[in-house]
């Protein structure tokens, strides 16, 4: 049967000062839509009952995940003492899941990725990418044919139809092809001659495999985190949290797109095409999630902006935020803190609250 693992570890630090450690940006809600998690969680269950769906979340977000997902089992939610990447995470719901159902094909699905529309076609990936997984021993992604070129997002080229191997070809919807290679953020430059050349897919984050697969391509790759995977099932449910506490602390901080996919003998990608965005930072969110006015801002909260074009101004309730002549700044004002940077900055936001928590005054406001 398929299982679905969605990944809620992180707290989302390039949307600072909205996003906190104890709010992450996967349970936020921007504008008036639900938060990323609550969407994807309504989108999954129309596949997929919610008996096989898990979430893996940190311990420090127990409470909001549970109250955000009344719906989701109780068993069903995998809690993290550490952030340690995707790597850990993905490897502790493979390893619960196989108790459960060792046979299982299982998705995995980073929380704070939106389906703006067709969410029937992102269904449709997923089953698509599952009867991949289900036939052959190899990793399947989901890949999402450009609309643009994305400087801010990873990509993937495709070598091949699997009926045509080493042969190049343009991506067509729902075929499936052979991965060449992974390609990390790249220069704009870059990622427009990737759109133009039709051989270049988005990396949503969004894998598939059979359990056995997965688990075997964790062990090959990153043994060490197998292993501590292993010492923590293993002993009694009395000595879990402690076993947890212990492993967690010597795994690597490592996504499991670097530690396993980027490895993968046999990794196969689904070109779909369905309205998709990862809300990635303050400068990449879609119109469709929070609108723009007839100036290209941005705006959530009271505000009143005179001669002002191409920004993002988020305000707390009660609160004005007037601005005039201003191009491409985003401006997020919260209680405690306030983040004022140029729109071209803004995923740089992350180093900001790196150096932020270097420093003991400024780490209460994290």
């Amino acid at each position: 049967m398929i299982h679905v693992v969605i990944l809620a570890g992180g707290w989302g630090r390039r949307f600072w000062p909205k996003s906190r450690r104890h709010s992450p940006k996967q349970i936020l809600t921007l504008g008036r839509r639900p938060s990323a998690l609550q969407d994807l969680f309504s989108t999954v269950r129309l596949a997929v009952p919610e008996q096989r769906i898990w979430l893996v979340a940190n311990q420090a977000y127990a409470g909001k995940v549970r109250r955000h997902l009344r719906q989701l089992p109780a068993k069903n939610l995998l809690l993290e003492p550490l952030s340690k990447n995707t790597a850990a995470a993905v490897g502790l719901a493979m390893f619960r899941i196989q108790k459960a159902d060792p046979r299982a094909v299982c998705v995995v699905l980073p929380s704070d990725n939106v389906v703006l529309e067709k969410k029937r076609d992102f269904l449709q990936a997923i089953k698509t990418g599952c009867r991949q997984a289900a036939r052959q021993d190899g990793l399947v992604l989901i890949g999402i044919k450009p609309n643009r070129p994305a400087p801010e997002l990873g990509h993937v080229k495709v070598q091949s139809a699997p009926s045509k191997e080493g042969k190049k070809c343009k991506v067509q919807s729902l075929k499936i092809f052979r991965v060449e290679k992974f390609v990390e953020k790249p220069s704009l430059e870059k990622a427009e001659r990737y759109y133009q050349s039709g051989q270049y897919l988005w990396n949503g984050g969004i894998f598939i495999g059979q359990l056995g697969n997965i688990l075997k391509a964790i062990k090959r790759y990153m043994p060490g985190l197998y292993a501590g995977l292993e010492r923590i099932e293993a002993g009694s449910k009395l000595g879990y949290a402690k076993r947890l506490i212990k492993e967690y602390r010597r795994f690597k901080n490592i996504s499991f797109d670097y530690g396993v996919m980027e490895k993968a003998r046999d990794a196969y990608v689904v070109a779909a095409n369905f309205s998709w965005v990862d809300i990635g930072s303050w400068a990449h969110l879609p119109k469709k999630i929070v609108g723009r006015d007839s100036r290209g801002n941005i705006v959530c909260g009271l505000s009143k902006n005179i001669d002002t074009a191409n920004s993002v101004i988020f305000g707390e309730e009660g609160h004005l935020i007037a601005t005039l002549g201003l191009r491409d700044v985003v401006i997020v004002q919260t209680t405690s803190a306030t983040l004022v940077c140029n729109k071209g900055k803004a995923q740089e936001v992350k180093k900001l609250t790196e150096i932020l928590e270097r420093d003991k005054k400024f780490k209460k406001y994290l």
